[in-house]
């Protein structure tokens, strides 16, 4: 099983974060730089988690997020 976690990382003075997927302790792929909202990416790892989300579907899910949450 997929687990996602949130990852942070400071980029030209602002904090940005993203989500990090792992198989057990292992780091499989990590995305950042998606949002600087903390709240938002939080939100977005608890539903990936809680969908139980395929790794496949994870490019999706960030690209629907940037075009259809944040507008």
């Amino acid at each position: 099983m997929i687990t996602y976690k949130l990852n942070h990382t400071p980029e030209d003075g602002f904090n940005t974060f993203g989500i990090s997927a792992f198989c057990g302790k292992m780091l499989i792929k990590s995305v950042s730089g998606i949002s600087e909202s903390f709240r938002e990416m939080t939100e977005l790892v608890e539903m990936c988690n809680e969908l139980e989300l395929e790794l496949c579907q994870l490019d999706d899910i960030i690209e629907d997020y940037l075009t259809d949450f944040t507008l």
